[in-house]
Formats: C-alpha cells, sequence, structure tokens
C-alpha cells in the first residue's frame, strides 16, 4: 500500500518537476547556440564554487579538479584517445579542459552520426550521467539516475543562459547619438 502510494506520488513530483522544466528546456534550445569549446570552458561555473583551487575533491572524494573528473570518465578519456593518463590528472584544470573537450566531442560525433542535432541537454547528461546518459534526453526513464540528470540540468542551465544573453548582448550593435 505505501509502496503503490509511493511510487504515484515519485511520478506526480517528476510531472510536476518536467512541466517546471520545459520552459527552461525551450527557451534554451530556441537561443542562439554556443559552440563546445564554450560549452566545456563553462563547466567549473557549475561543478565547484567560484575560487576554488584545482586540486578541489567532490563526490566523496570520487570527483577531482575543478571539472568534477571521475576516474570513470578518464577512462573513457583513455578509450577514445588511445591514452593512458592517470585519474589524478584531473587536478589540472587545463588538462581537464581537455578530458572534457575529447569525450564530449566523441559523444557529439555519436550522437550525429544517430541522426540527431546535438543539443546542450545531450552535453549535460552526457557529462553528468556518462556516455549512454544523451539517450535519456529523449527517452526519460523514471528512475535515481534521471531524477539527478533533471537536477544537475537545472543547476547548469541558469549559467548557460546567462552566458548565451550576454554573448547575445554584446554582439548588438550599439545605438549612435547624433549630436
Amino acid at each position: 500500500m505505501a509502496s503503490s502510494f509511493f511510487q504515484r506520488y515519485t511520478k506526480v513530483c517528476l510531472l510536476c518537476l518536467a512541466f517546471t522544466l520545459v520552459p527552461l528546456w525551450s527557451n534554451a534550445n530556441n537561443q542562439k547556440k554556443i559552440s563546445l569549446h564554450e560549452f566545456v570552458s563553462l563547466i567549473p561555473l557549475w561543478e565547484v564554487p567560484h575560487d576554488s583551487p584545482q586540486t578541489i575533491v567532490g563526490d566523496k572524494g570520487r570527483a577531482y579538479g575543478v571539472f568534477q573528473i571521475h576516474k570513470i570518465m578518464v577512462e573513457d578519456y583513455n578509450r577514445i584517445t588511445g591514452s593512458r593518463v592517470p585519474h589524478s590528472v584531473a587536478f589540472d584544470a587545463r588538462f581537464s579542459f581537455v578530458i572534457a573537450y575529447t569525450v564530449l566531442e566523441h559523444y557529439s560525433n555519436h550522437i550525429r552520426e544517430c541522426g540527431e542535432e546535438v543539443s546542450i541537454y545531450h552535453l549535460l547528461f552526457i557529462w553528468n550521467g556518462g556516455g549512454g546518459a544523451w539517450k535519456r534526453v529523449h527517452t526519460p526513464k523514471d528512475d535515481r539516475k534521471q531524477n539527478n540528470l533533471i537536477n544537475y540540468t537545472t543547476r547548469a542551465l541558469p549559467i548557460i543562459n546567462n552566458y548565451i544573453n550576454a554573448k547575445k548582448k554584446r554582439r548588438q550593435p550599439t545605438e549612435k547619438i547624433h549630436l
């Protein structure tokens, strides 16, 4: 009885959350896109507090550096590139950028090969949930991982949207004043 109530309650909460996020998601997809380079540059802004040291460790000791890279992401990087770098390289922000860019570019190419256009959601889901998480953008599951992906996206989207809006404003011509 309690289990049935909990399942219905969870589904209602997920639906409410989904309807809350739809305006955010559609807003982000309708705006001008950002490059993969720009996206990767923004990752530390939602991963760690401002001015965190490169040696920051999170997720109960499993995520390293300002990009909060897990060992499995480094293993993915090694598989993609044929390298053999250790997890500890994630403490170097520049190398973490290379790891993030390489892994996200690899899966972006795979998504395009599957006939889809890569979205910010694909990149966020991959970065937070691993290489296969991109499939959950269009085929969500009713599980804890999906909830984590939604929460992660909710945390990152305002930062991405602020960047896109600021970029748009920088591109607008300034009004000339005639004297």
